[in-house]
């Protein structure tokens, strides 16, 4: 056999590692889009607003978590639900779950907006600005009013932007982010020096900015490639409970981190005033932007996870941590440091004015930065808790990363150490969550699983035993040879017919030897991933490559017989013969085929 030693004979998973860091990139656009606004609000309307109005946007920032909480809902839930589907091959389900999702969000969005524009002091109240001073509390209820305005663009653009990644649109949401962020620049401007519009000019342009960064997003679905399409007719019966119930640790996870800065500034207004408050809100605006890698890290968990869930491939998923988990080791780690040690730099963006809430934003900014790390690491364990359809865990963890442990840890140090025991706390809490995370991992162990696969607490009967399924990443020919001929064996050894075998061995020459002949000859890098699975007697073959798109069903439904050329798409229409089923699936820019035997 000829095999090139870089690339013998293996299971490497390169394409899951590669859409792993592309989807992490898209997530951590999203989560850039979102904090972009706050952080350019933060930073202007310190430096040209003041003091007072920099404090009044860290008393409104709990409404990025409640719309959050509506955006999450619909954007896990949705998302869980079509990786899974995209997992099973199931096309239809996939636009009934897009269609279920785009409605629910216009209308419970809509709801929003119109509750928070007409009622801004009870939300103002609900935030915790019912200690501020009358001056606070009024700027406060207008700054909300012009963020409740953009909530319909700020929760559809959550929405769809995993189903941009989905569908293999990774450039949209770059763009939309830009656009945000040089749209709400533009609009800060213009109302500081131009409109004089105040702190509710500052919330309008944001919301105006969400609405131009939809606005982008949106346009990708009216392509007429587009692997989504809106139709009522598509929705099922009872989709919407488990598309609520797969959001549910979203929910609780922004609602946690909504009610977290709502205690805390209540706690700090006791102790040492709107100093305190400004320094607190110096924190939470720069970690909209410092913390988005691990937010977005743990969004790639939950779309490539889901993928893996739905394959019911081991292999895949350990794979995903295993991915996950070098990038915060690595990545968020050196983040963290270059985040402390520019901490009086990113302060000084805040508070330009030396004194107490400066050198409180300090601290507070080089503890979120010692907890970066951790934090990430939590939040993609909840991810992996929610993708393994363990909810509830999901949820308890979610809790536990704002209020539980940072709110309560908080207000015990505060007792001892007054305000330095509140920053404390955001480092201490995370570091204790994710210790404990780790411990439960290593003492839960399944019985009837071997290794790493012992601890990760996956549901019984999950995925294809070790010894049933064979995975390979090809690279040419002499491979898809050497394949074709181990599945033989393979097959037989498990009970299947020399006939089903040496139809699987047809089906892999032929498949994976198109996809190495007409897709490897671009000149670009390309990857294919093949597994056979034996499940209940019956032989499925799943093969995934990073080519140009390749639907064999649509090329065999078009072909039309010619005399003259009577062996064109032979092997395709010999395969299309001997399988039960074929099912092909588009996603991440990946051909995704799944033959069943």
């Amino acid at each position: 056999m000829k095999n090139d030693e870089k690339h013998m004979l293996s299971g490497d998973g390169a394409i899951i590692k590669k859409l792993f860091q592309k989807t992490m990139i898209t997530m951590l656009v999203a989560e850039l889009s979102g904090g972009t606004t706050a952080i350019i609000d933060g930073i202007l309307v310190g430096r040209y607003l003041g003091a007072t109005a920099l404090a009044v946007s860290g008393l409104g920032s709990p409404y990025y978590s409640v719309a959050s909480i509506v955006s999450g809902i619909l954007m896990v839930g949705s998302t869980n639900m079509c990786t899974k589907a995209i997992g099973k091959g199931d096309r239809e389900g996939l636009n009934g779950i897009f269609s279920l999702t785009i409605a629910l969000a216009v209308v419970l969005s809509g709801m929003l907006a119109l509750c928070g524009v007409l009622m801004p002091q009870q939300f103002a109240l609900l935030f915790g600005a019912r200690g501020a001073t009358k001056e606070v509390f009024t700027q406060t209820a207008a700054y909300l009013r012009g963020l409740f305005f953009g909530s319909p663009a700020f929760i559809l653009y959550v929405v769809l932007t995993p189903m941009l990644q989905l569908d293999g649109d990774t450039v949209r949401p770059k763009i939309a982010s830009f656009v945000c962020a040089l749209t709400d620049v533009a609009g800060d401007l213009l109302n500081i020096f131009v409109f004089h519009g105040g702190i509710f000019g500052m919330a309008l342009a944001s919301s105006l900015s969400h609405y131009a960064a939809f606005l982008i997003v949106a346009s990708h679905f009216l392509k007429k490639r587009s692997l989504f399409r809106f139709s009522f007719r598509t929705i099922r019966e009872g989709m919407v409970s488990p598309l609520l119930k797969d959001g549910l640790p979203r929910a609780t996870c922004m609602l946690s981190r909504g009610i977290l800065p709502v205690l805390l500034n209540m706690l700090l207004l006791r102790l040492a005033g709107d100093p305190a408050v400004t320094a607190l809100s110096s924190m939470i605006n720069s970690s909209f932007i410092v913390g988005a890698l691990g937010w977005g890290i743990g969004g790639a968990v939950l779309i490539m996870g889901g993928m893996m869930v739905g394959e019911q491939d081991i292999n895949g998923l350990k794979l995903v941590m295993k991915t996950a988990l070098t990038d915060i080791l690595i990545g968020v780690s050196v983040l963290a440091l270059a985040v402390f040690c520019s901490a009086p730099l990113i302060a000084s963006l805040f508070v330009p004015e030396p004194g107490v809430a400066q050198s409180m934003s300090i601290a507070f900014i080089r503890s979120y930065a010692i907890c970066l790390p951790f934090l990430a690491f939590n939040v993609t364990m909840a991810n992996y808790m929610q993708v393994i359809s363990r909810t509830l865990d999901a949820n308890l963890v979610n809790i536990c990363i704002e209020v539980v442990f940072t709110a309560v840890m908080a207000y015990l140090l505060s007792t001892f150490l007054g305000v330095p025991g509140v920053w404390i706390a955001y480092a201490a809490a995370q570091a204790e969550l994710s210790l404990f995370l780790v411990v439960r991992m290593l003492l839960s162990k399944d019985p009837a699983r071997t290794g790493m696969e012992t601890h990760m607490l996956l549901p019984r009967g999950f995925g294809i035993p070790e010894k049933d399924r064979l995975e390979r990443s090809l690279y040419n020919m002499d491979e898809v040879v050497a394949m074709s001929a181990e599945v033989v064996s393979f097959c037989k050894e498990r009970g299947i017919s020399s006939r089903e075998a040496n139809r699987l061995a047809l089906c892999i020459e032929e498949m994976a030897g198109n996809v190495i002949e007409h897709g490897f000859d671009d000149g670009k890098p390309h990857h294919l991933d093949v597994r056979v699975m034996v499940k209940d007697g019956t032989v499925i073959l799943r093969l995934r490559d990073d080519c140009r798109k390749f639907d064999l069903r649509e090329k065999t439904e078009k072909w039309e017989y010619n005399p003259e050329h009577p062996e064109k798409n032979i092997g395709i229409r010999m395969v299309m013969g001997v399988a039960r089923d074929v099912v092909y699936t588009n996603t991440m820019n990946t051909n995704n085929l799944i033959i069943t035997i």
